[in-house]
C-alpha cells in the first residue's frame, strides 16, 4: 500500500542526513514523500540535490532567548503552521516523521490538530527540547541510545522503556551504509598509524587549535594524518604541518568520508549523532571532543555512551589543549591491540538497518490505521 508521508525537520546537517535516509527508505518502498524544513537550514540545498520535493517554512528557536526573541519565534511558528496546514491538505499527508529541531514544529502542530499520526526520531543520548515537547503526541518514538528513553517525558515503569519507544539506532543514507557491509574492510592497526581529524562541514576551530599545539609533541612519531580543517583554517594548519616531519594531507572539505573511515586507524572528531553513528558503522575508534556549546551538552552524553562501551575515549570539551590531545593520541597508537578492541566495540554498536527498520515500523503503524478506517 503506497502511503503519503511528510518528513519534517532540519536546520543542521545531522537532522537533514537522517531525514534524507528516511526519505530514501520510504521512496524505495513506493511511498510518496514531501519534506518540510526551515528556510535557514542546510535542507535548502541538500534535499533538492537528492531530488525530493521540499517546502520551506520560517522557523526560529523559542526557548533560551530574550523575551523579544521568544515572541518573534512564536510568531514565526504560528505563521509557518498556517502555511503547513495548507501543505498537508494539498499533499494529502497520511503520516508525519519528525527528525526534530524547531524546523519540525509547524508540521508537528498541524499533525496534532489534524490527528495525523506522528513518528518522532531522537538520535542523541539527551533529547532535544523540541522533541521533549512533542514526544507525548507521537505514536512512535525512535531513539538512537537507550539512555534517551527516560528523558523524553514519557512515563514508564522503573527499569522499562515506554511502550511507544523503540531503540533502533540512527538512520544513515544507503550510499554510506553500503560501503561498510563487509566488516573485513578495516585493516589491523600498525605503523605508520593513520589518524583522521575532522570537525563538521566547516571544521572545528577548537580541534584545529589543539592539533597545532600538539604537533611539536608528535614530531618523529610513526603517524600519518588526514585533517579536514574547514575553509577558514586550511592554509594556516597546512603551513604548520609543513614545518614538521609528519606526513599529512590537509583539506578544507572532504566529500569522500567513507574512504577516510576505511583508511584510518583512529579518528579525532566531535560527537554529534551522525558522527558517532558513522564511527560505529565503520568500526573506527575515536578520541571524541564534544562541541562544548551543544544544547544540554548532548554531544558529551553521546561521547560517554561510546566511551562506556569501549569504542572511544572522551576528551575534555572545555579545556582541551595540545598536551592532552598528544598524550591521548600517542597512548592509543602505542597500543594497537587496544585500537583493535575499540574497533570491535564500535562495530557492535552499529545499526546499519536503522532507516529500513524505522520506516518499516512507521508504515506498519500507518497501514493498520488506514485499514481500520476503511
Amino acid at each position: 500500500m503506497a502511503l503519503s508521508w511528510i518528513v519534517a525537520g532540519g536546520g543542521t546537517g545531522g537532522h537533514v542526513t537522517m531525514a534524507l535516509a528516511l526519505g530514501e527508505a520510504l521512496t524505495q518502498n513506493g511511498h510518496r514523500v514531501l519534506f518540510i524544513g526551515s528556510n535557514r537550514g542546510l535542507e535548502t540545498r541538500l534535499v533538492p540535490e537528492k531530488g525530493f520535493e521540499l517546502v520551506l517554512l520560517p522557523s526560529r528557536q523559542v526557548t533560551g532567548r530574550s523575551l523579544l526573541g521568544r515572541v518573534a519565534g512564536a510568531m514565526a511558528i504560528l505563521w509557518a503552521t498556517a502555511r503547513a496546514w495548507r501543505v498537508f491538505a494539498r499533499f494529502g499527508a497520511q503520516g508525519v516523521i519528525s527528525v526534530g529541531g524547531y524546523a519540525a514544529m509547524p508540521a508537528v502542530i498541524v499533525a496534532v490538530l489534524r490527528r495525523t499520526p506522528i513518528a518522532l526520531l531522537e538520535p542523541n543520548a539527551i533529547p532535544g527540547r523540541a522533541n521533549r515537547l512533542t514526544a507525548r503526541f507521537a505514536r512512535l518514538v525512535f531513539i538512537g541510545f537507550e539512555s534517551a528513553a527516560g528523558k523524553l517525558g514519557l512515563r514508564a515503569r522503573p527499569g522499562e522503556i515506554h511502550e511507544r519507544v523503540r531503540c533502533l539506532g540512527i538512520p544513515l543514507q544507503s550510499s554510506l551504509v553500503s560501503n561498510f557491509r563487509d566488516g573485513s574492510m578495516r585493516r589491523s592497526p600498525r605503523p605508520p598509524f593513520r589518524v583522521l581529524i575532522f570537525g563538521g562541514s566547516q571544521g572545528a576551530r577548537q580541534i584545529n587549535e589543539a592539533v597545532l599545539e600538539a604537533l611539536p609533541l608528535l614530531a618523529g612519531q610513526p603517524i600519518e594524518i588526514f585533517h579536514q580543517t574547514g575553509e577558514v583554517d586550511r592554509d594556516r594548519v597546512a603551513a604548520a604541518y609543513a614545518q614538521t616531519s609528519l606526513s599529512a594531507e590537509v583539506v578544507d572539505f572532504d566529500r569522500d568520508r567513507p574512504t577516510r573511515y576505511r583508511w584510518a586507524d583512529l579518528a579525532v572528531c566531535r560527537a554529534g549523532a551522525i558522527t558517532v553513528a558513522e564511527l560505529m558503522l565503520s568500526g573506527l575508534p575515536a578520541l571524541l571532543v564534544p562541541y562544548p556549546y551543544a544544547a544540554d551538552d548532548h554531544q558529551a552524553a553521546n561521547a560517554r555512551e561510546l566511551e562506556t562501551a569501549g569504542a572511544a575515549r572522551c576528551l575534555d570539551n572545555r579545556s582541551l589543549d595540545g598536551e592532552e590531545l598528544a598524550s591521548a593520541l600517542l597512548e592509543l597508537v602505542g597500543a594497537p591491540q587496544r585500537l583493535a578492541a575499540m574497533s570491535t566495540a564500535a562495530s557492535k554498536l552499529a545499526r546499519p538497518e536503522a532507516a529500513v527498520r524505522i520506516v518499516s515500523e512507521c508504515c506498519e503503524m500507518l497501514a493498520a490505521r488506514v485499514e481500520k478506517r476503511s
